[in-house]
């Protein structure tokens, strides 16, 4: 078995797979495992209270929380309080059928508001269970199953794997997310066109009475920050409006010139093209003391989502088999990461797969149809 891409999403199907009795060889071309996108996003393990437009979304993000809580536990950050909040203006989905989402999927909640809340903004504020996800220690831990499962991992191995992917491998398993069509040979011609957005992730340090909180405003055009592990008052910024640098849809991204040696290479600490000062004026709207926030860098990758997904927020995991021997993992969630790798087994073991069904109604019908 060949596995391409070093991400969460190809680290835990290669486990999947060398736990099934395979023997697996995974191919990464940065010389470290989860570099790209499963380095620099908002690191939240996501229980699906941020997708009330999409309850198989929110119904995948919390049955895969639980399994990825099992696999990797030592990864996970708790003790945090978390927070989402209803804005009182241009909200999508109002406060009552906020509360109603949530009791429906049996989400755990009580209303609370931090102390930096600015109460006139919002319509609700509710405290709610969730987790972050310390990246270091989720390397680790990667690092830690691999080798124990004897898994083959081929470091520095550029896309398109030309050579590398052997002839005699009976499966290639693809999980290379915004690169799902860049490994030429591989992936046929009839690859998705995928919804291409180059991100920033602003890393701000805050006054002390944000310390060990994580607060989401919901649920349209607003904002997010959470702590990152390890430290006490750093955060990572989020912001619907200000984090996207581009959109493209097609087979490939296009990235802005001025991007290009930016994404998916670090922390960079004064980026020209960094909105950070757009972010922290959109949060001093909802957060007292947010304008005393010190810039520490930013971020930046290529984040990919399916087209035609305004409406809902869908974010669905899509395991398919494209041909006889290859099979693509499309993330959505981080926390989907290990029932997609099991989703990946039972495909290869000529098993039904669940997936279809858990997201048919978030997925486009070019998707359906080809999976």
């Amino acid at each position: 078995m060949a596995v391409v891409g070093g991400g969460i999403f190809g680290v835990t199907a290669a486990l999947g797979l060398a736990r099934a009795g395979h023997r697996v060889a995974l191919y990464e071309r940065r010389a470290d495992l989860l570099m790209e996108a499963s380095h620099a996003n908002q690191r939240r393990l996501h229980r699906g209270y941020h997708y009330p437009r999409s309850t198989t979304t929110a119904r995948a993000s919390a049955q895969g929380a639980g399994s990825f809580v099992a696999e990797y536990p030592e990864a996970v950050v708790r003790g945090q309080r978390h927070y989402i909040a209803i804005a009182r203006h241009d909200s999508l989905v109002s406060a009552t059928d906020y509360v109603r989402f949530c009791q429906s999927m049996g989400l755990e909640f009580r209303e609370e508001y931090p102390p930096f809340l600015r109460r006139r903004m919002v319509d609700l504020s509710l405290r709610v269970q969730e987790t972050t996800i310390d990246v270091d220690a989720l390397r680790r831990a990667c690092w830690q199953r691999l080798l124990r499962a004897r898994v083959d991992v081929r470091l520095n191995t550029r896309w398109p794997v030309v050579g590398a992917v052997p002839d005699q491998a009976d499966w290639v398993v693809i999980a290379t997310y915004a690169g799902l069509n860049g490994v030429p040979g591989v992936v046929p011609a009839s690859a998705l066109a995928y919804q291409f957005e180059i991100c920033e992730k602003p890393l701000l340090r805050l006054p002390q009475e944000y310390r060990g909180t994580s607060m989401v405003v919901l649920d349209g055009p607003f904002m997010c920050f959470d702590p990152v592990a390890g430290t006490e008052d750093t955060f990572l910024a989020g912001n619907v409006r200000h984090a996207i640098h581009a959109t493209t849809v097609g087979r490939y991204p296009l990235i802005p010139a001025g991007l290009a040696g930016q994404l998916n290479n670090g922390l960079h600490r004064r980026p020209p093209s960094g909105r950070w000062k757009a972010f922290v004026a959109d949060g001093a709207r909802f957060f007292t003391g947010f304008q005393r926030a010190a810039y520490l860098g930013s971020l930046f990758t290529t984040r990919a989502v399916l087209p035609g997904m305004e409406d809902t927020d869908a974010r669905p995991t899509v395991v398919r088999r494209i041909d006889e021997r290859t099979i693509t993992v499309f993330g959505g969630k981080i926390s989907t990461c290990v029932e997609a790798a099991h989703d990946v087994v039972r495909v290869i073991a000529g098993q039904p797969t669940p997936a279809e069904s858990r997201h048919r109604n978030d997925m486009p019908d070019y998707v359906s149809d080809a999976s």
